[in-house]
């Protein structure tokens, strides 16, 4: 085969959940298309890569800022904080218009083996956040998996740890076990939020 056929199977096998399979059948797909297409493809990656970041505050994308228009809005409960795994999951979570804290993203899970904690980065950025602002309650929404479980108890001990005296919940009825925040719907998900449990 190829060798620069290999290189690119190389580099789609390094995706997130991209098999050998799938990084051969998008290679196939790419080899295809014409040179508009392709220089198209890539100036989409360079400028996100340019322009879209992460909020300094609650490590939400960001796009040409410093902060997200959620750490920017005055408006918001500043003593109210939940954390979630993704961009997608806080989205999902402001379309029920229940809540109107702040966020934290983790963009990370503890691995179901529990072999390894959360990066530092994502713990000091956390722990200031938890500084900045006095929390009356923490609402940890990772989902509702062996590693989102790891994580949701990485992270309670983590906030006693820092603040013990602040109240922490896990997202209650509404969400069936094993099941993921980015497949509930707006009316499942407000109900998770309303009954949320001490935790």
């Amino acid at each position: 085969m190829n060798k620069n056929f290999l290189y690119l199977i190389d580099a789609l096998k390094s995706l997130p959940g991209v098999t050998t399979k799938q990084a051969k059948n998008i290679a196939y797909f790419l080899i295809n298309k014409d040179e508009f297409f392709i220089e198209t493809f890539i100036n989409r990656i360079r400028e996100l890569k340019l322009h879209v970041n992460y909020c300094t505050q609650c490590n939400n994308l960001v796009e040409d800022q410093m902060l997200c228009p959620i750490c920017e809005d005055t408006h918001r409960d500043t003593s109210q904080l939940c954390i979630v795994n993704s961009s997608d999951d806080l989205n999902k979570i402001e379309a029920t218009e229940s809540y109107r804290g702040l966020y934290f993203t983790l963009w990370e899970e503890i691995n179901n083996k529990g072999k390894h904690a959360l990066s530092e980065k994502n713990i000091q950025q956390l722990s200031n956040l938890m500084h900045k602002y006095n929390f009356k309650e923490i609402i940890i929404a990772t989902n509702w998996t062996s590693a989102g479980e790891l994580t949701a108890a990485y992270l309670k001990n983590l906030v006693d740890q820092v603040h013990p005296n602040i109240n922490i919940y896990r997202l209650a009825v509404g969400l069936p076990i094993n099941s993921a925040i980015d497949y509930a719907d707006n009316t499942t998900l407000k109900h998770a939020l309303i009954n949320k449990t001490k935790y």
